[in-house]
Formats: C-alpha cells, structure tokens, sequence
C-alpha cells in the first residue's frame, strides 16, 4: 500500500486534492490528512500522520504542490513489490508561475540541493520506504525536511523522479520575487546559526 500524508494548512491552497482526485477509493491507497487542529507544527503533523498510516511506502504530500497521476502510479508499484530495494527522494520541482529568479530556485533545488547535498524538501513532496523511519522527526518549526532528509541520506541519497511537482507560488507573489527570495536566505542563514526554530518560524510566517 502506498500512505499519502499531508500536513494541511489553512485552506489558503490546496492544490494537493488535484494529486489525489482519481486516488480516493483506489484499494492501494490510503490518504491521510492531519490538520493544525490536531497539531500545530509540521513535524507534528507529519510525525502524527506517519504513525496512523499502513503502507510499505509513505509520501509527504506537501499542500500547496500538485503531482500528476503517473507520479501516484509510479509510486503504488513500487509500493507493491514484495522484496523491492529500499527508496527514498522526490519528484522535479517547478513552480506554478513563470520567472526567471523562480526558474533558478527551482534549478537549484533539483540539481545542487538535492542531487548534490541530498536535501530533499517537503515541496519536491517527499517519498521513502517506511523501514528508513527510525524515530520521530525532532520538533523543529521549520527545517523540519532538511532534518528528515539529514537522516535519510545517512543510509543512501534520494532519488530525483521526472514527474513535475508543481508548488505554488503564491508567497513569492504575495511578497514580491525579490523580497521573498531574501527572507528565504536569511531563514537558511539562521538555520546553519542554529537560531531558535521558533524565532525562524515567526519570521517565515510573517
């Protein structure tokens, strides 16, 4: 069985229910969602939603990002193989919008951050066999993907799919391109100081 977890947020976007339309009474599948209600961090959630699901395989869908069917498919084979090699990784990250600094991040993320360092983040949406979960994932405000895939990449490094996950890029609108793109490298900057996850978190959502 592959177990489809999503960290909801506040309905501002919810481009994950395009992901999972034709996967809703699929007998391979089983769609865990875990909302603010009922933890308020991501690694909560995410933690949360872990224990309560079944499958062999387990996909950290991220709300905001829309993966195509053949994407879904191609993870419930691999979820039923009965002796399959162990995996773990995410799927080619582009964003909604056209623009050439969005172009870049994207580039960067598939190619250095994540074939080069082996960070996955949330938004590629994470994918890994569930024998790699050794423990809880610490309870981090945000990060809390680089910490997983920290993790992850001690056993081997993450696998790069085609299929597009395609993640909004309503924050970059609503702050401006350039604006956003800097609070995003002060918040990794803060995070290599170890500053409080809290405080980086408050800065995120401000």
């Amino acid at each position: 069985m592959l177990s489809v977890v999503v960290p909801t947020d506040n309905g501002e976007n919810s481009l994950f229910e395009e992901s999972l339309k034709d996967f809703q009474n699929h007998p391979d599948v089983e769609i865990i969602l875990v909302s603010r209600l009922e933890a308020y961090t991501r690694a909560e959630r995410l933690n949360l939603g872990f224990h309560k699901s079944k499958g062999h395989i387990i996909l950290f869908h991220h709300p905001r990002t829309k993966l195509p069917q053949e994407a879904i498919n191609h993870l419930i084979k691999i979820s039923c193989k009965k002796e399959g090699e162990m995996i773990w990784g995410g799927f080619f990250h582009q964003f909604d919008k056209s623009h050439f600094i969005l172009k870049f991040i994207s580039w960067y993320s598939n190619l250095i951050r994540v074939r080069l360092q082996g960070i996955v983040y949330l938004d590629h949406c994470i994918f890994f066999d569930r024998r790699l979960w050794k423990s809880d994932l610490s309870l981090e405000y945000i990060f809390e993907d680089t910490e997983l895939s920290k993790v992850f990449r001690k056993t081997f490094w993450p696998v790069l799919l085609p299929f597009p996950a395609i993640t909004s890029a309503h924050r970059f609108e609503k702050n401006g391109i350039l604006k956003q793109s800097l609070i995003n490298q002060v918040l990794k900057l803060g995070y290599f100081l170890r500053l409080p996850s809290s405080f980086l978190f408050a800065l995120y959502q401000r």
